[in-house]
C-alpha cells in the first residue's frame, strides 16, 4: 500500500489555459489509476490523491499524465506514460539563456523553424512529441528517444546549425538500429544454444 508520506497526494500547478483539457480527462485518469483529482480553477493547483487501494506506481503514473497534459500534450499522447518505457522531459529555457524574453523568443523560433518545419523534422527523426511553451520545451516519447531529443534540442539552443543537429540524430538512429539488431542476434543465438542444450 501507500506510505503515510504520500497519503496527502501530489500537487501540480497547471496553467489556466490547460485546465479545460485536464478536466476533460480527469474521469479516465481517476478510473484507471484509482486516484482522486481535485482541481482548484482559481489557483491552477491540482491535487492527485491516492485511494486506499492505490499503489505508488499508479500514483506516480497518474501524476506524470497530469503533468504531460499541463505542459500541452493531449490525453491520447499523455497516456503513453502508462508504459515504463516512456518518459516526459522538460527543458526550462531560463536555465540556458539570460532571463530576457527576446533571447528566449529567438531560441524558440530556432526550435520551431519556419512554418514549424524544424520541430516537425525533430519529432519525425526521434519519434517523439514536442511542445514549445512560453519558457519551456516539453518532450514525450520512448525513454531513449527522449534523451536523444533533449541532446539535439540543447545543441540547437547553443546555436548549432539545424543540418548539424539532423546529422547527429541520423547517426544516433543508425547506432540504435545497430544495437537493436545485435541484441536480437544475441537473443536468437542464446535461444539456439539453450535449445541445443535441452536437446
Amino acid at each position: 500500500m501507500i506510505s503515510d508520506y504520500i497519503k496527502g497526494g501530489f500537487k501540480v500547478i497547471v496553467e489556466k489555459n490547460r485546465l479545460k483539457a485536464l478536466s476533460d480527462s480527469v474521469k479516465s485518469i481517476e478510473e484507471e489509476f484509482g486516484v482522486r483529482i481535485l482541481i482548484n480553477s482559481e489557483s491552477g493547483e491540482v491535487t492527485i490523491m491516492p485511494s486506499d487501494n492505490t499503489n505508488f506506481d499508479q500514483l506516480m503514473k497518474a501524476k506524470s499524465i497530469v503533468e504531460a497534459i499541463s505542459y500541452g500534450f493531449d490525453y491520447d499522447d499523455a497516456q503513453s506514460l502508462r508504459s515504463d518505457d516512456y518518459a516526459l522531459e522538460i527543458i526550462d529555457l531560463r536555465d540556458y539563456v539570460e532571463k530576457d524574453k527576446a533571447h528566449i523568443s529567438r531560441i524558440k523560433a530556432r526550435i520551431i523553424g519556419e512554418d514549424g518545419r524544424a520541430k516537425r523534422v525533430l519529432q519525425e527523426l526521434t519519434d517523439t512529441k514536442i511542445v514549445v511553451g512560453d519558457r519551456y520545451i516539453a518532450v514525450l516519447g520512448p525513454y531513449e528517444n527522449v534523451k536523444a531529443t533533449r541532446e539535439a534540442l540543447e545543441m540547437l539552443i547553443r546555436g548549432r546549425q539545424h543540418a548539424t543537429v539532423y546529422r547527429w540524430i541520423q547517426n544516433w538512429r543508425r547506432e540504435m538500429r545497430y544495437r537493436e539488431m545485435m541484441e536480437r542476434l544475441n537473443r536468437t543465438y542464446q535461444e539456439d544454444e539453450e535449445g541445443e542444450d535441452a536437446g
